[in-house]
C-alpha cells in the first residue's frame, strides 16, 4: 500500500473544508447564487435532457453518483453528515426537484436533492 504525505491529507482536508464552507453557504439554487461554479459533464444540462431522452437514464444516474460521491467526500473530510441514501432513492428525488423547477441544471437539482435527503 502506498503512503501519502500527511502534509498532503491535511492540505486536502483544508481545501475540502473549504469547499463544503462554500456549498453549504450557497442557496439552494446555485444559478441564483453570486460564487461561480465550475460544473462539467452532464450538471451543466437542464433537467428537461432526462425527459427529452437526450442523456439516457444509465448516464444521468453515472453523473449523480459521482457528484453524490464528491458532496459525500467534502462532507466527510469536513466532518459534516453525509447523504447515504440507495440510488433510486437519489434518481427519485433528483427528478422531484426537476420537476418542481424545470429549467435549472442537473447540478442546482442534484444539490436541491442532497440538501432534501440530507435531513431525512
Amino acid at each position: 500500500m502506498a503512503s501519502i504525505c500527511p502534509s498532503f491529507i491535511a492540505a486536502s482536508r483544508r481545501a475540502s473544508a473549504a469547499m463544503l464552507v462554500v456549498l453549504f453557504a450557497l442557496p439552494c439554487h446555485a444559478e441564483s447564487a453570486r460564487v461561480r461554479i465550475n460544473i462539467v459533464g452532464l450538471g451543466t444540462e437542464r433537467c428537461d435532457v432526462i425527459e427529452t431522452g437526450r442523456a439516457s437514464k444509465d448516464d444521468v444516474m453515472k453523473w449523480i453518483e459521482g457528484f453524490w460521491s464528491g458532496l459525500n467526500y467534502v462532507a466527510a473530510a469536513s466532518g459534516q453528515k453525509q447523504s447515504i441514501v440507495d440510488t433510486d432513492l437519489i434518481l427519485a428525488e433528483l427528478e422531484n426537484a426537476c420537476q418542481r423547477r424545470p429549467s435549472q441544471i442537473l447540478a442546482t437539482a442534484a444539490w436541491n436533492a442532497f440538501l432534501a435527503l440530507n435531513q431525512r
